[in-house]
Formats: C-alpha cells, structure tokens, sequence
C-alpha cells in the first residue's frame, strides 16, 4: 500500500474536507498578528517572520475541531512525557478498535509532514532576511555609520527567529522519536500489516523533513555567528 493512495480522500481512511483543513484558522491568526489592536513592534515583520510564528504556534495547537493525540498531551495537566506517552494515549483513546487506532497515529504523522514541511519553505526565507539585514547592519559599523547599540532591534528579531526556528526542531525531533517508538509497539498490538507499512513509510517521510528543518536552523545559526563574528574581531582583546 503506498501513500498516494490516500491522496484526494482521508488519510488512513478518514473523511476530511481538504488535505489542509487544520490550517482553517491560520489565516485569521495572521489576521490578528497585523491588526492595528494586535502586538506592536518597533520593526515590522514580514510576511514570511508571522507566518512562521503562526505555523510553530500551529503544530501544537490543532485548528481542526478534533485534536490530534499530541496536542491533547501538550494542552493537558504539565507532567513528564517520555518517547512512549503518544502510543500510550492513543490506546486510551481507541481502546476498542485498532484499525482506529493506526488512522488516527497516520493522520497525526502526515499532518506533521506537511505542517515541517511548510516551516522549512518559511525558514529559507526568514533566514534570507535576516542575511541581509545583519549584512546591511555589520556594513554600517565597519564603516562607522552605526554603534552596534543601534541595531539592536534588528539583533533581537534575528535572535527570536533563530528561536523559533530551533524549537522547532527540538520538538519535532521528539515527537519523531515518539513516532518511532509508537510504530514499533502498534506493529506487535495490531496485525494490520498493510496500515503499519503506511505509516513506517510516513515516518519516513517526516524523518526527512525534520533533517531537512534541522539544516535550515544550522543556516540561520550561521548567519548569527558571521555577525558576532565580525564584531569580535573588532573587540580589543
């Protein structure tokens, strides 16, 4: 069974309106970040800069009127959540029918895909602003039309992206390793061969696109540095 097999209708046999019914919302989130009542700043964010928040805020907090397994653990009572609490709560919740079960672990899997997937395109962006701004920036000092006092809202932005770009990464390589561990555990509970291969390949997938995403946080740390970089090198020792 390939994953193309699912495209057009519900993944894992679910009915859904599209494939991108979670991100419902998402456009009036962007709505509220810009509107003249929402948060101000002193430097404007591009398109790319709230989009990018909004997709983090996105991937644990569902839009869609039923939540997905990780979210109920990141929206319930704080407690300590190892790699086998996701297989753990879907048990709970689909005790009665493991066909269920494997649906429900396979939608959570591709919506993490493509929600990685659409951070990673944001995040090439993000860091191309950012390149140029810090570029714009330590040309200013070098020349000494600027104090790197000047400049600290642009640092600060660049800063903050980096950040949401790295705890990305860190959560979705958790939940990776969660995925993994529920994928080993289902195989042996459930004798569903042809729905276990689905999602083995999904995982797959997501594998891919969080190295992908991890790259994209190395690029942008890169960034970072060549600034700070330049600046030591200023600094008497």
């Amino acid at each position: 069974m390939s994953l193309t097999a699912c495209a057009g209708s519900g993944d894992f046999g679910r009915a859904k309106p599209n494939e991108f019914s979670f991100l419902k919302d998402v456009g009036g989130q962007i709505s509220a970040l810009v509107a003249p009542d929402g948060p101000s700043t002193d430097l404007p964010m591009t398109a790319e800069e709230i989009q990018l928040r909004v997709l983090a805020e996105n991937i644990n907090v569902q839009t869609a009127p039923e939540r997905s397994v990780f979210d109920q653990l990141s929206l319930s009572e704080p407690v300590a959540h190892d790699e086998k609490s996701y297989y753990l709560l879907l048990r709970q919740k689909y005790a009665e029918s493991g066909v269920a079960l494997l649906n429900a672990f396979g939608n959570d899997v591709m919506r993490d895909v493509t929600m990685v997937d659409q951070i990673s395109g944001l995040s090439i962006a993000v860091t191309g602003a950012d390149a140029l701004r810090l570029s714009l920036v330590s040309d200013a000092m070098a020349a000494n039309r600027a104090a790197f006092s000047d400049a600290v809202d642009v640092i600060l932005r660049v800063e903050n992206n980096g950040e949401v770009i790295d705890h990305t990464v860190d959560l979705m390589a958790g939940r990776l390793k969660a995925y993994r561990t529920a994928l080993e555990q289902a195989a042996f509970d459930i004798p569903e061969r042809d729905l276990i291969a689905v999602i083995d390949e999904a995982v797959d997938m997501l594998d891919i696109s969080v190295s992908n995403i991890r790259e994209d946080a190395a690029r942008h740390r890169a960034v970072r540095g060549e600034l700070f970089a330049r600046r030591s090198s200023d600094l008497p020792v």
